[in-house]
Formats: C-alpha cells, sequence, structure tokens
C-alpha cells in the first residue's frame, strides 16, 4: 500500500489540502487524487482504457489549477469521474495524465462535497528541499 501523500486542510469556508511528492508528477498526481476522495465515493471501477489528458497553464499555479478544473469540468458537463490517474509528463506550462474515467452511477457512487471551483486562495506549488509542496483550496 502506497503511502498517503496528501492531508486535508481545515478551513471556515472552503475545503482545501496540502500534498507532497518527490517529483513534480507525484505532486500533481496526489493532488488529483486529493480532489477525487473530496469530490466522490465511487463504487466499483470499470477496468477501461485510460484517456489522455493534457492541460497547459501559464505557470506552475495556473497548470494546477487549471488540471483540477479539467475534471471538475469532466464531471458537471459530462458526469465523468476518474478512478484511477498516472500522470506521465509535468512541464513548467504543460501536463499530461493518463485518466481511467466512467459515468457517474446514482445508484452505485457518491457526491460527497460538492465543489464550485477550484481557487487561486492560499495557492502554492513549490519544491522545497528534495520534495514537492502544493496547498489547494476549493470553493464549496
Amino acid at each position: 500500500m502506497a503511502p498517503q501523500r496528501y492531508r486535508i486542510l481545515e478551513h471556515t469556508a472552503d475545503a482545501g489540502f496540502e500534498v507532497h511528492g518527490v517529483t513534480r508528477e507525484q505532486v500533481f498526481e496526489a493532488a488529483a487524487l486529493a480532489f477525487f476522495h473530496m469530490m466522490w465515493r465511487i463504487g466499483d471501477h470499470k477496468t477501461n482504457k485510460p484517456e489522455i489528458i493534457e492541460v497547459s497553464g501559464g505557470d506552475m499555479k495556473e497548470l494546477l489549477v487549471n488540471f483540477l478544473e479539467e475534471f471538475l469540468y469532466l464531471y458537471d458537463a459530462k458526469r465523468l469521474v476518474c478512478s484511477q490517474l498516472k500522470v506521465t509528463t509535468v512541464t513548467d506550462t504543460k501536463i499530461c495524465a493518463q485518466a481511467w474515467l466512467q459515468k457517474f452511477n446514482d445508484d452505485r457512487d457518491q457526491e460527497l462535497l460538492g465543489v464550485k471551483a477550484v481557487t487561486y486562495h492560499q495557492l502554492s506549488i513549490n519544491k522545497k528541499g528534495q520534495k514537492w509542496l502544493a496547498q489547494v483550496f476549493l470553493d464549496i
């Protein structure tokens, strides 16, 4: 079992999390997994072919927000949730990931947190020593 790479942060009006990883890929993957675990409880996981998710941004903060917002869009617009994720590449302005997506099933799955947006409020992503750290807050 892999060690947990995130922790939930207390906030009066929003929901947040802090993540860490040795690489940029690991910190982005941990951020997405924390986001998913806060938003949904998915019943049976289908084993389907992964879809490629590519997102760009002007800097690392914008890239992180845009990456998480992509999954919020997929859920809001298409009722798709991600049951598994593998971040393959992160540069200063682009991220590429494999995402195993499936339709949200009202009989089997549960929405835990209604997220309106990923915010820039207290957003951070940087490298400290040998570890990447990020902090994200969600507008709920």
